[in-house]
């Protein structure tokens, strides 16, 4: 077979969006997209794990006036979403390929007012629990870059990665849970501190239609 051939042609699709999509982003690269130079602050939505931007776009949609930066390692569903957001003009939305782990290299402390985490790999074996998103390093990345107001959004349909995450957040100082419910969609009033965890994901759509149930919770800042 032709080596030319087997290359996933995202790889290659994923540097069409310059302007939209950062296939091998820099702090200094996203700072100079988003223009922050001379303009007035914006607030700031990060959705950690975008998959194919529904959830991203969403934000974008209902939130013209702030930021929207999602984080996604698959060529496919960065091109996929870099499409959807280009055809629908969204101007404040931006794509980078890079690992959810790492994102709190790309901005400066006391720099985001919201971050969401949305059906993360539950990694359900427990030799596998190291590799959850939801840890310490990264409770302590998002401690130095969420604003004193910040608040942290979490939906998960895996019931084991919901208490893991109860218990995380509960142990760590600095720290209170704001809001939770174990079956979101049966609720009649929004999450607490995050209105815009009603935004729904492509899992979360999937899930609905099945009638099984999405976890969800909002941790903010604590001063106690």
């Amino acid at each position: 077979m032709d080596p030319a051939l087997s290359v996933n042609p995202y790889s290659r699709w994923v540097h069409d969006h310059p302007e939209r999509l950062l296939p091998e982003p820099t702090p200094g690269d996203l700072a100079r997209l988003r223009g922050l130079a001379g303009r007035p602050p914006r607030r700031v939505l990060v959705d950690l794990g975008c998959g194919s931007g529904q959830f991203l776009l969403g934000l974008g949609a209902g939130h013209p006036e702030d930021d929207c930066i999602g984080f996604e390692l698959r060529y496919k569903r960065l091109v996929k979403s870099a499409r959807k957001l280009e055809r629908r003009h969204l101007t404040n939305v931006w794509l980078l390929r890079a690992e959810a782990e790492r994102f709190g290299d790309y901005f400066q402390p006391a720099s985001i007012d919201r971050a969401f985490v949305n059906f993360p790999d539950p990694w359900p074996k427990p030799r596998q629990w190291n590799k959850r998103l939801m840890n310490q390093h990264f409770i302590l990345a998002l401690e130095r870059v969420l604003k004193p107001t910040g608040m942290l959004c979490l939906k998960t349909d895996h019931a084991g990665y919901f208490l893991h995450s109860l218990t995380l957040m509960h142990d760590r100082p600095g720290w209170r849970t704001a809001d939770w419910s174990n079956d979101l969609h049966r609720r009649t009033r929004p999450m607490a501190g995050c209105p815009e965890a009603a935004v729904e994901t492509e899992f979360e759509q999937l899930f609905r239609s099945k009638r099984k149930a999405v976890f969800a919770a909002t941790f903010a800042r604590s001063a106690d």
